[in-house]
């Protein structure tokens, strides 16, 4: 398997894909929990209020489980390691801002220093008043015996793809995006395109993302 896909988050996309149709993206009301199905505890909704920082508005039961707390009012970014938090804060304001699609894979180590591997996709959702949101889903990659039991404490980003899946491909699938000494190839979801990027200091910054400050 290509470490930058999996069924579960390929299916998530292809439902928020169906359901924005010709839009952007679709109204939060219009997901359907039960459309979602066996997935529904590895999903999660942020929500970011005027300038504040995006926060848990909802996390599904698997993933409060992984990180051994309820995540509702919890900052996103407060899960990752500090030197990625900018990183982070800039890919979740992009998703939500431009209405791109983020696809990463990222390590996650515990309480106990045991290390997991994870995929995670963010996937926006239209613009409510004074309110911005997206929704998310992370899904265990090889899930050892120990999570649930060993709560996760803190992330550290491997790999990232952006994508935007108004736009024709431009580029042919599995182009690598990476960060750090990390490398991984990043393959687009189906009806997507990943957008071509150039490395600025350990992160690759994407052309027409807007991820620059």
């Amino acid at each position: 398997m290509n470490p930058m896909r999996h069924d579960a988050t390929s299916e998530f996309f292809a439902y928020w894909n169906r359901l924005r149709g010709t839009r952007a993206a679709p109204e939060r009301r219009e997901i359907a929990p039960a459309a979602i199905g066996p997935h529904l505890s590895d999903t999660f909704i942020l929500q970011a209020t005027g300038l504040g920082e995006p926060r848990f508005r909802l996390a599904g039961t698997r993933i409060c489980s992984v990180y051994g707390a309820e995540l509702k009012g919890l900052s996103f970014a407060s899960l990752w390691h500090i030197k990625d938090r900018s990183n982070i804060s800039r890919l979740v304001k992009n998703c939500m801002t431009s209405k791109t699609v983020v696809q990463l894979n990222y390590e996650g180590k515990s309480t106990r220093g045991r290390k997991a591997l994870f995929n995670l996709i963010l996937v926006p959702l239209a613009s409510e008043a004074n309110e911005r949101h997206l929704m998310g889903m992370i899904v265990a990659l090889g899930r050892p015996f120990w999570l649930e039991s060993d709560a996760i404490v803190e992330n550290r980003i491997q790999s990232v793809s952006v994508i935007d899946p108004r736009h024709p491909a431009r580029a042919p699938l599995g182009d690598p995006v990476h960060t750090g000494s990390e490398s991984a190839n990043s393959t687009a979801l189906p009806l997507a395109r990943t957008i071509i990027s150039r490395k600025v200091r350990h992160l690759r910054v994407f052309d027409g993302g807007k991820i620059i400050d």
